[in-house]
């Protein structure tokens, strides 16, 4: 793994996400936008009403305000991709201090799976930022993973 890049590239529940990386970062962020995306809400934001019954169309137009089909993001539970653990003060990329939620996020990287806390961060407008502490551990993962090999 490459330290100096700027990103790294992740899997959620098999759909890849770009996060920033940020060694000045001590805590890990995350936008509300990708909680959105996995509809952390009670509503799945591409289903469609039980009772929507439409016109079978044989020649679908691509809609780009749906990019996934309605199936496919039902069947993402978003137990297994985000888990809320509390609240914790932390800095945001704005440089401010706040008090914000916290999620246990899921995801994999070249094939290994991770685990951390993220906090939720109103202004930042990336998907999430990767901190010092998750990319020393996820650098030291790679380097045992290569000293076994």
């Amino acid at each position: 793994m490459n330290t100096e890049k700027d990103e790294i590239f992740i899997q959620a529940k098999g759909i890849g996400f770009t996060f920033l990386l940020d060694k000045r970062m001590k805590h890990n962020l995350i936008s509300p936008a990708f909680l959105d995306f996995f509809n952390f809400g009670e509503r799945q934001m591409y289903s469609l009403p039980e009772n929507n019954i439409r016109e079978v169309n044989t020649k679908p137009a691509y809609d780009n305000l749906q990019p996934f089909l309605p199936d496919y993001v039902d069947s993402i539970s978003t137990n297994d991709v985000f888990h809320y653990v509390g609240k914790k003060v932390g800095r945001c990329k704005d440089n401010k201090l706040r008090v914000c939620k916290v999620f246990m996020l899921g995801f994999e990287h070249e094939g290994c799976p991770f685990s951390f806390p993220f906090l939720l961060d109103k202004s930042l407008d990336e998907p999430a930022i990767l901190g010092k502490e998750s990319l020393n551990h996820i650098t030291k993962t790679f380097m045992k993973h290569k000293a076994e090999t």
